[in-house]
């Protein structure tokens, strides 16, 4: 039996606009076109009891809060948990980060209080673009790409990966920690969340992260495991991902958030360039006259230094870095210029010296003595 088609009503303007999707940027996109007048429906699989959202919870509290602030949203309300400094194992040598208010947040909460300032309709069933009747619908289901469809091929890059959440009575380390992998393959994590919960997790192109986590909890053996979630991570930035929008007849379909590519490819992080893409993207729509082109273009120049940090993070696993290759010195010398700059930091929440910025873009080699930097 044919699934119904979902009718949007006529909105203000005339435009009929339907976001997919209510998770970070759809939550927060519904709420700041609702603040800016203009009104859209959002589409959500989930209901609202036990709602999940699988990622780390981790972001920069100096760099949500302004976003929430627009939605009338206190970020200092849900923080789970606030780092002092971030533990890097680089080749077995584990250095101590410092950061600038990066913690693990209540996002789930977050994400249900935006949505409470617009229209949300709960327990949809969308089947592609062709079941919603609307002039815009907007793509907001993150690594799925649910209804702006497939990448072009060779433009997409996803990260498997897998994460639980445990409980420690003892933690063997009660502070963020991250592992990166050889040749920037991936990573394992270690997030806290209070009380003795932490998010354990792993991604690895080389589909190598379940035996890697296996062998950390392995060593560190949690008391409980409290849930598990698998789901990959995309690391293919705008100006890479394609397309970033489409039309079907005389609908405009548009891609936002993780489904944009906005996702820190170094680091996996996607919240706050989720929300910086519904940003723009939000902008437009309020302005009139909607152009997908020149959304596209915004969001190509905002995170121009997401392709550097692809460009250079595929040649690191491709094994293609080397120290007289131009590309890659240019590349590497725009990455350290964005994470010592105060916009790399307030959207990393990490504040890494000249020694760590080095250590980090250089080929892990042997295992030196272990160190901790202060």
């Amino acid at each position: 039996m044919a699934t119904p088609k979902i009718i949007m009503p006529a909105l203000s303007g005339g435009v009929r606009i339907a976001i997919v999707g209510v998770g970070i940027s759809g939550a927060y996109l519904g709420a700041r076109l609702s603040h800016l007048g203009v009104r859209a429906i959002g589409l959500e699989a989930q209901g609202e009891d036990n709602y999940r959202s699988p990622c780390a919870w981790a972001t920069s509290i100096d760099g949500i809060r302004g976003y929430l602030r627009t939605v009338d949203v206190d970020i200092e309300e849900y923080v789970l948990r606030e780092a002092d400094g971030v533990y890097v194992d680089l080749g077995g040598t584990l250095h101590r980060v410092p950061t600038r208010r990066l913690a693990t947040f209540d996002k789930p909460a977050v994400i249900l209080r935006m949505a409470r300032e617009f229209e949300v309709r709960r327990q949809a069933r969308v089947r592609g673009a062709s079941s919603i009747d609307s002039d815009v619908i907007v793509d907001a289901t993150g690594v799925h790409r649910a209804v702006i469809g497939p990448a072009e091929r060779g433009t997409d890059l996803v990260l498997p990966a897998y994460q639980l959440t445990v409980r420690y009575r003892e933690p063997w380390l009660d502070e963020f920690y991250v592992r990166p992998f050889p040749r920037y393959s991936g990573y394992l994590w270690q997030f806290p969340l209070g009380g003795g919960r932490f998010f354990v997790g792993a991604g690895d192109l080389n589909h190598d992260h379940l035996r890697r986590l296996s062998e950390f909890l392995g060593e560190h053996p949690p008391d409980e495991v409290i849930s598990r979630d698998g789901r990959p991570i995309r690391i293919s930035p705008p100006g890479i991902l394609r397309p970033m929008w489409r039309l079907e007849g005389e609908r405009t379909i548009v891609a936002v958030g993780e489904a944009a590519g906005a996702v820190l490819p170094v680091l996996g992080e996607g919240i706050l360039p989720s929300l910086e893409s519904s940003e723009a993207l939000a902008g437009h729509l309020a302005s009139g006259g909607f152009s997908a082109e020149s959304y596209e273009r915004e969001l190509i120049g905002r995170f121009s230094v997401f392709r550097a940090a692809y460009r250079f993070v595929r040649r690191k696993q491709e094994g293609t870095c080397r120290a007289a290759d131009p590309r890659c010195l240019l590349d590497a010398a725009r990455l350290a210029a964005f994470f010592s700059s105060e916009r790399g930091r307030t959207l990393t929440g990490v504040a890494p010296g000249p020694q760590h910025i080095s250590l980090a873009l250089r080929p892990f080699r042997g295992r030196p003595q272990r160190r901790l930097y202060r």
